[in-house]
């Protein structure tokens, strides 16, 4: 399917300014003064003139020069998946560069908000010039999720991104705290209203120059400034200029404009022209080919044209392309509709009409609405079944199912190819439940041979989400046999067959498959589930811990994606997660940072493996970028999220994050109550899946890692040794480095060095084979105070690898120990600052505490006292304690 099909619009551009229309000079010199606010907001009730104002203000923003997009939000954005959808559309039609796939961000399920503001953010970075985002009606954006977007939107915007909304209603924004900033520019309804000198030249240039004054002042307090109403008043005196002005107010609400508009507008119109305005009023917008096609009328360009003449609230719209589109003003609309209803007009066929010609003209979105408005689902189905999207590209399948839901399941199940396709969109976006109701529905009805391969391999991948690669495997096998009826079932077939068999720990097994006649489908193919059964492929060898050869092939894999389907593709996406993994244990923090920047929500569109290994990487980037709070914050998000999706693995591992963390702020306590929980989760995991053996493995590593915090060496040893008999089981490379690693920590505690030297050689070796690094200098303190003993000079190899593993201390520059002028202590103040940590260390040290003192006092191991105790001789410039105590005493004196 056409991605640009799927986007093309009519609400990216707004209404022409008429030359009629009188210009709001203070208002816009007010908007121009405060131009470089965050947020511009023009609230007031209908007729008030919100759109033209905006359309006048962005007509001065391009004319100096300024990037403007424009969106004129509808009924239909009301939910946050429809208005990220056109929001990003309107975004593109102002040449913003966004890629055509950052559409898919309006999926289902969607991420956080601030996830969401942060990937629109980020391509809206990328402009270089002021860029104004204009939103007009935007009370029609009712979820309080578009709120919440759209504040953070403004909160973290670049300097040179500002929001101008219009709406009807004040918006549920922290307006107060960005007035308190100076960052709000409000227009209201009182400032929208015009003034009489305003509401004299709009009468002067609608009826006549030589209005009456007295009349002028008469209309203007009757209408109150209302420009919509004085609009109303000059077509109803223009049409019959003896009539006069009524005495009675006219009041902006629903009711007197319809009586007004039956009254005074409508009433003397041609039966033709009224008829004519009635049937368009179905159409957003509308142009003379489709008023035509609609209506049945041969005269829809005169009609048009005297629809214009009589300024009936038609408003031309500046779009691309050949034809001239129009709107009807929206209120008009309403009117018109309503008496559309009642005139025995059969509207389903309007509606049948108007969908027939926006499908042959390639506006999908718009040929839908309509159909799905003709009370005849049959229809719908038929349009489904005509604009079926390509298997080539499964990234378009989220968009294809939620206009499938839509429509009723018992006129569904008539339409199997439809609803297969609809499952399979489930099934990528990972909406399990709704997958599995279709699939149970469509088993209900007599079924025919082509449907029964997709359904088992519907059923496998649903197996897969669940994270039960046994039940998988099993369904995979008995689909084996069958030909496969297109060659994205094939890829499927073999993808999932890889991912479980990996997880099982079988990788000799998925390297055959993928190597072999069965891989094939994958290694011959750019279609985008052939790269996600290639990326799958890649996640098993990272299981494996093979790190540099994740990265050779996943690199590879990942730029064949973004080329081919685009960066926010799903595809791209999930290699994009193995590839996050990758640069992080490579210690390529920024490429790992930037590989998940500005990309689609990845962990909804993802296996379980690519959902865990996504925010496991976001939130190491977290602890080590930003701060361990925001890393844990994070984490404890991210295990609710996997408890309610039921995956015990995602659970298991966020805690285990979580511990790993907070034991190395020092907060054992805490520490404690996570392998409470996790031992909880582990006690339901006996069994001999991939998963049950992951959930146990991770209770016993973190129980270890506790266990050493405590002093409890010989507690943490019989822990490893659970940890190993597994890791040998899943195949699992990093667990046997952090097992040999973590063994050394017990080892040195019970002060046996040989062979806690021993146990560090071979995980440096093993990490050297696989390529790893953060899974060492993530130990920390431990590591890196152990570290130095390895004695490694007469192994070249090696020897260089050990570089590597040496946590560099902060680049300062060399502080002479007899330096103490003021001038050092400044120099030290500002670029050598101590930690919380090394600042209890030298508390304890004027108190001449030894080191294994000072190590039970602040609840840490004797290395971790001694690799701090390294790092304030350097930041000091100092090479004993006595020297360390004098220089932080003269800090003190220096900072009161």
């Amino acid at each position: 399917m056409n991605t640009h099909s799927l986007l093309t619009t009519t609400r990216f551009a707004p209404p022409r300014i008429g030359s009629q229309a009188v210009a709001r000079e203070q208002l816009l010199a007010k908007l121009q003064r405060e131009r470089h606010s965050r947020l511009q907001l023009v609230t007031g009730s209908a007729g008030f003139g919100k759109t033209t104002l905006m359309a006048q203000w962005r007509q001065q923003l391009i004319k100096n020069g300024v990037q403007v997009a424009w969106l004129s939000v509808s009924p239909d954005d009301c939910v946050l998946e429809s208005f990220c959808a056109s929001l990003l559309g309107a975004l593109r039609q102002a040449g913003l560069p966004l890629d055509d796939d950052l559409l898919l961000l309006a999926g289902p399920e969607a991420i956080s908000i601030q996830a969401m503001a942060s990937l629109l953010i980020n391509a809206l970075a990328r402009v270089s010039a002021e860029l104004y985002v204009m939103l007009d009606d935007f009370q029609h954006a009712a979820d309080v999720r578009i709120a919440q977007l759209m504040q953070a939107l403004i909160d973290d915007a670049p300097h040179h991104l500002h929001i101008v909304l219009a709406s009807r209603s004040t918006p549920p924004l922290l307006l107060g705290r960005l007035r308190a900033m100076g960052e709000l520019c409000e227009v209201d309804c009182a400032g929208l209203s015009f003034d009489f000198a305003e509401s004299l030249a709009f009468l002067k240039a609608h009826l006549d120059q030589g209005v009456n004054l007295d009349a002028a002042h008469a209309i203007h307090d009757l209408t109150d400034g209302w420009p919509i109403g004085l609009q109303l008043m000059s077509i109803a005196l223009k049409a019959n200029p003896k009539k006069g002005v009524k005495g009675t107010a006219l009041l902006p609400d629903s009711a007197a404009l319809r009586a007004y508009l039956s009254e005074d507008v409508v009433a003397d119109l041609p039966t033709e022209l009224f008829d004519f305005l009635q049937k368009i009023s179905i159409l957003r917008r509308f142009n003379a080919e489709v008023a035509a096609h609609v209506t049945g009328s041969a005269r829809a360009v005169q009609l048009i044209a005297a629809v214009e003449e009589r300024n009936l609230f038609i408003q031309p719209v500046d779009l691309p392309g050949n034809r001239q589109w129009y709107r009807l003003h929206p209120l008009f609309v309403e009117f018109l509709t309503q008496r559309l209803q009642v005139s025995g007009t059969d509207v389903a066929q309007l509606h049948r009409r108007a969908a027939t010609w926006f499908e042959q003209a390639g506006l999908v979105p718009e040929s839908l609405r309509h159909a799905l408005h003709c009370d005849d689902f049959t229809v719908v189905a038929q349009l489904l079944e005509r604009v079926q999207p390509s298997y080539r590209s499964v990234s378009h399948l989220s968009q294809f199912m939620r206009w499938l839901e839509q429509v009723p399941l018992q006129e569904l199940i008539g339409h199997p190819s439809l609803m297969l396709l609809g499952i399979w969109g489930a099934v990528l976006t990972v909406l399990t439940s709704k997958a599995q109701a279709w699939i149970t529905a469509l088993e209900s009805v007599p079924q025919a041979p082509q449907w029964a391969y997709q359904l088992q391999l519907l059923k496998a991948s649903l197996a897969m989400h669940r994270d039960d690669e046994t039940r998988c495997l099993a369904l995979l096998a008995l689909s084996a046999d069958q030909p496969a009826s297109h060659p994205f079932h094939e890829q499927v077939r073999v993808g999932m067959t890889i991912t479980c068999l990996g997880l099982a720990g079988r990788h000799s097994e998925a390297r055959s498959v993928f190597n072999g006649a069965a891989g094939r489908c994958l290694r011959s193919s750019n279609d985008e589930m052939a790269l996600m059964g290639m990326t799958a492929m890649a996640s098993g060898i990272l299981l494996e811990g093979r790190v540099l050869e994740a990265e050779r092939m996943g690199s590879v894999i990942l730029a064949q994606a973004e080329q081919i389907h685009g960066r926010r593709s799903v595809s791209a996406c999930a290699s994009a997660t193995i590839m996050a993994e990758v640069y992080y244990e490579l210690d390529r923090l920024g490429d790992a940072r930037e590989v998940l920047a500005n990309r689609l929500d990845i962990l909804r569109f993802s296996a379980p493996g690519y959902m865990i290994g996504a925010a496991l990487c976001h939130a190491r980037l977290l602890d080590l970028q930003d701060s361990p709070r925001s890393a844990l914050e994070y984490l404890n998000q991210k295990e609710e999220h996997f408890r309610a999706l039921g995956l015990d693995r995602g659970t298991a591992r966020m805690i285990d994050e979580q511990l790993r963390i907070t034991l190395k702020c020092g907060d054992w306590r805490h520490a404690e109550t996570l392998q409470v929980v996790l031992d909880d989760l582990a006690r339901n995991h006996r069994g001999a899946s991939s998963c049950d053996v992951e959930v146990m493995t991770l209770a016993a590593l973190s129980k270890a890692r506790l266990a050493l915090a405590r002093w409890q060496p010989e507690a943490a040893m019989q822990a490893l040794d659970i940890v190993e008999r597994h890791a040998s089981e899943l195949g699992r490379g990093q667990w046997r480095v952090k097992v040999e690693l973590l063994r050394a920590f017990a080892l040195a505690e019970l002060e046996r060095s040989a062979e806690a030297l021993a146990s560090l050689r071979s995980a440096v070796a093993s990490g050297y084979r696989l390529g790893l690094v953060r899974t060492f200098l993530d130990e920390g303190e431990a590591f890196q105070s152990l570290l130095p003993e390895l004695d490694l000079a007469e192994d070249a190899v090696l020897g260089a690898y050990y570089q590597k593993l040496v946590a560099e201390p902060p680049d300062l520059p060399p502080i002479e120990a007899d330096k103490s002028s003021s001038a050092a202590i400044e120099l030290t103040r500002e670029q050598a600052a101590l930690t919380r940590r090394e600042q209890d260390i030298i508390d304890l040290l004027e108190q001449s505490m030894s080191n294994k003192r000072i190590a039970l006092a602040l609840n840490l191991s004797l290395q971790t006292v001694k690799w701090n105790l390294k790092n304030i001789f350097f930041k000091l410039g100092v090479s004993s304690r006595y020297d360390a105590i004098v220089i932080a005493r003269r800090r003190r004196e220096e900072a009161t």
